[in-house]
């Protein structure tokens, strides 16, 4: 669905990532972690074809300089991190305005997934962060793109909504799944793989029970960190 062969990215004069190398599959749920900065929102919007059109990005096994607007939107859809809107049109139309066809009731299917439809006959511009964030979670599930890449999906959330995320995004064996978040127990919880991105373009990729181990923690965050058990319930991770 997605690959990296040897991307570097750069900001300015800082090295955000050194020849980067990196497959995604259907299925699998990878999480990129880092501190503030790092680079996730530009990785994010790079897969994308947002932030440049690298030919070191493949989607579908086509590099993104030789797909068109409809071929990138037919691939892949994103959600940035924090919605800017500028008009007050209603959530409904929002959330199929993102459809290839236009379809009211499976638009609000999308908006029901994420606990939203409550918010269909409410506008864009009176909603609250956390809603604007689950209606954009709609819109990018109605596009019916395989590849789905999310800046902080969760950020926003109540605990019971973060609950409700993790969820429904497990949930979605048909896609692939790229996603920016800091809440480390969040991300054990539902990342099948982790991309972290370290000091100075270094990175480690793999499975997330290889990843998410306490030296690679503290090299992406610069604090050290253990493994609290936990009766009843998976260990958790707390920043020492």
């Amino acid at each position: 669905m997605l690959r990296i062969d040897g991307l570097d990215l750069t900001r300015g004069a800082r090295v955000l990532l050194r020849a980067l190398q990196l497959q995604v599959d259907v299925g699998q749920r990878w999480a990129l972690l880092g501190r503030n900065g790092a680079g996730k929102s530009t990785l994010l919007r790079t897969i994308a074809g947002l932030e440049s059109m690298s030919d070191k990005v493949l989607l579908d096994n086509a590099p993104l300089p030789r797909l068109g607007a409809r071929a990138l939107a037919r691939c892949r859809a994103y959600m940035p991190a924090q919605a800017l809107d500028r008009f007050g049109i209603g959530v409904l139309h929002a959330v199929m305005l993102a459809q290839p066809n236009p379809d009211p009731d499976e638009a609000l299917r999308c908006l029901d997934a994420f606990d939203a439809a409550a918010l269909a006959g409410r506008a864009l511009l009176q909603l609250s962060a956390g809603e604007r964030q689950r209606v954009a979670l709609a819109q990018v599930l109605a596009q019916r793109a395989p590849l789905l890449l999310l800046d902080e999906p969760a950020s926003f959330q109540d605990p019971a909504h973060q609950t409700l995320l993790a969820r429904r995004l497990g949930g979605l064996r048909a896609h692939a799944l790229v996603f920016a978040a800091h809440d480390v127990n969040w991300v054990a919880g539902l990342a099948t793989h982790v991309l972290a991105l370290t000091d100075d373009g270094a990175w480690v990729a793999g499975v997330a029970d290889t990843v998410l181990r306490a030296p690679v923690l503290q090299q992406v965050y610069g604090c050290a960190w253990q493994r609290v058990p936990r009766d009843g319930g998976a260990a958790l991770w707390v920043p020492a």
